[in-house]
């Protein structure tokens, strides 16, 4: 939701100045009748909810006007928190917040209309869909959801079942441990961590959505790559370990590795900071 208000308020006067010139070429339809809201709701496919307020009273005098659907439930309540920013003006536009009505993030218009203040919800969202400030195709989001949502869930379950094997490999040999027989168990975890940290990434993706494509996939990376190094680290330990043991005289190949994963660390970090991602 932040991502949609950072890129709604980018945009906002533009968007404002749709909507004011868009109401005032058919002031006709802003009147108090429920047949003319209907033709709004034809004509703003952003608009989502609509209710009419005394301006004596501050006292809502009509039900909540929805797109398919109309709520009595709201009518002949005090209204007077919403007039306070616009009780001297004929016309004016909120800034984005959250529906309580509705749940979704929207703006307010409200239109003076005699001695009535009509009030207009548009959906924020689509609002900048219908702007293409946001591009959004519903099949393929649909399906696209769906496939990383099951990638997350599988790939959450094997970062659980390496994590088991893990901890079953050193079970089995709790009778004659030493200390390299920990060190693969080590990576397996830690690579279960890069795992189970790419399962949460495309899942938050799913459940949180997140409208900055380019700058969530740069993350996910480099959140990827860190875990693959960091097991990379622990190899390179261990092999240092196990050569100086037995091979001593085949430590450049440590040295090799090394070097390898010290470019690698120095590539990502050239990257990062061309993306400005911190």
């Amino acid at each position: 939701m932040n991502e949609l208000i950072e890129i709604y308020n980018n945009n906002k006067e533009n968007i404002k100045s749709f909507l004011k010139n868009t109401v005032e070429n058919f002031n006709s339809l802003i009147k108090f009748e429920k047949d003319n809201f209907e033709e709004l709701f034809d004509l703003f496919k952003s608009l989502e909810l609509v209710y009419v307020v005394d301006t004596s009273n501050k006292i809502q005098i009509s039900p909540n006007y929805y797109r398919n659907r109309t709520d009595n439930s709201q009518k002949n309540i005090k209204r007077d928190y919403l007039l306070e920013k616009f009780e001297n003006t004929d016309f004016a536009i909120s800034e984005a917040y959250k529906s309580s009505a509705s749940g979704n993030l929207c703006v307010t218009l409200v239109k003076k209309e005699n001695d009535k203040f009509i009030f207009l919800d548009f959906n924020v969202k689509k609002l900048l869909e219908r702007f293409k400030l946001l591009e959004i195709h519903p099949f393929f989001d649909r399906l696209t959801s769906s496939f990383y949502f099951l990638s997350g869930i599988l790939m959450a379950l094997f970062a659980f079942l390496m994590l088991g094997f893990s901890l079953f490999k050193v079970l089995t040999h709790i009778h004659n441990l030493e200390i390299m027989d920990f060190f693969k168990p080590i990576i397996y975890i830690t690579i279960a961590v890069a795992i189970f940290d790419l399962a949460k990434t495309l899942l938050e993706g799913v459940l949180f959505k997140s409208y900055k494509r380019e700058e969530t996939e740069f993350k996910t990376f480099i959140k990827f790559i860190l875990s693959i190094m960091i097991a990379l680290c622990i190899e390179v330990l261990m092999l240092v370990f196990k050569i100086s043991l037995n091979y001593p005289e085949k430590m450049i190949n440590a040295l090799y590795l090394f070097v390898g994963i010290s470019l690698m660390m120095g590539s990502v970090a050239f990257f990062v900071k061309r993306k400005n991602l911190i």
